[in-house]
């Protein structure tokens, strides 16, 4: 080999080790940073879901975004549902904690049912994440509304229907939902706050329908034939309040009185518009809340060295609100179109 070949043959390899290096170095570079480590945190991990019902739309969407967050970073998450019996929902927290899964998430029935079991929880070393609906104990992390606002913004707006010159009078009606509810408890604190600024308005029912448009259809009968002059009702889930609208309709009264609730945005609450049902509904888009709450998942999964309680954080979502003009697209989610 000639001394001319040798020196080609020390600078070709040369060149190679070189292409080789900077090929490394760049791969190294492109690769996002925190990514593996945040993927690595989160796979295999186990999340426990205990519901009040997975029959509510809420719930379905909820499920249906975390499914999809479960699937695409590999963690587990199983759903414990009691279907509304308070017993069973019992039951299922306390099997869950003793299974010590790395997160734990509620929606609570009331303020008090669970609170002595999510301090159990917590001292147990599980990370809990409460939803849309707290208990007087609080976790890591809740994500849902802020009731009280919730109730502000409805009141207001029989406020504006059954104040001005045109009312057919200052009546008006709170459907309520479960009374030890933590949305019933807030949400009266928002409407209190509008009634100080409307004296002229008069609550002539506060009664609580439980979340049934049975119940709230009875009672709307009831307070009609008492109130034949009634200006407004205001409610705390759309689903329900439809049973007030139909004795509205079968009163005929659908043009005098104004009927306001709050729900998770899905079609069937847009349909009730749509129907002359209902008038009015303020938004909290469930499958919004559940990308929330699907954060706060991966947050609390990936730092397994902070303490379960050490740190509270509390995120309120968005409220759109819905009438006729608006009651389409993203303000009308179907679940397959979560899924």
């Amino acid at each position: 080999m000639t001394v001319l070949k040798k020196i080609l043959m020390v600078v070709g390899l040369g060149a190679a080790a070189l292409f080789t290096a900077s090929t490394i170095a760049s791969a190294q570079e492109t690769d996002q940073v925190g990514r593996q480590a945040y993927i690595d945190s989160i796979k295999g991990k186990k999340v426990i879901f205990v519901p009040i019902s997975q029959g509510f739309d809420l719930n379905q969407a909820w499920v249906a975004v975390w499914q999809r967050h479960a699937a695409r970073y590999g963690f587990k998450l199983e759903v414990r549902d009691p279907n509304g019996d308070t017993n069973a929902g019992i039951r299922a927290m306390q099997g869950a904690i003793a299974e010590k899964p790395d997160l734990l998430i509620v929606q609570n029935p009331d303020v008090q049912t669970y609170a002595r079991l999510l301090k159990q929880a917590q001292q147990a070393g599980i990370k809990v994440l409460q939803v849309n609906m707290q208990s007087a104990t609080q976790t890591d992390s809740y994500v849902g509304n802020d009731w009280i606002e919730m109730g502000k913004l409805e009141m207001t707006e029989l406020a504006k229907a059954c104040t001005g010159p045109k009312a057919p009078s200052h009546k008006v009606v709170w459907l309520a939902g479960v009374q030890t509810g933590a949305a019933n408890i807030f949400m009266r604190t928002g409407i209190d706050e509008i009634l100080k600024q409307y004296p002229e308005l008069q609550l002539v029912s506060d009664q609580p329908a439980d979340y049934s448009s049975e119940k709230a259809r009875q009672i709307t009968e009831t307070v009609l034939q008492q109130h034949p002059d009634l200006c407004g009702i205001m409610g705390i889930w759309d689903n329900a309040e439809v049973g007030a609208g139909a004795a509205v309709a079968a009163a005929g009264k659908q043009d005098q009185v104004t009927i306001v609730t709050n729900g998770a945005g899905s079609d069937t609450g847009c349909q009730s518009i749509k129907n002359g049902l209902l008038d009015v509904i303020y938004n909290f888009n469930a499958p919004i809340q559940g990308e929330i709450a699907a954060q706060q998942i991966s947050e609390l999964l990936q730092h397994p060295d902070r303490q379960a309680g050490s740190e509270k954080t509390i995120f309120f979502g968005p409220i759109t609100r819905v009438d006729k003009a608006n009651a389409s697209g993203r303000n009308c989610w179907k679940l397959d179109e979560l899924k």
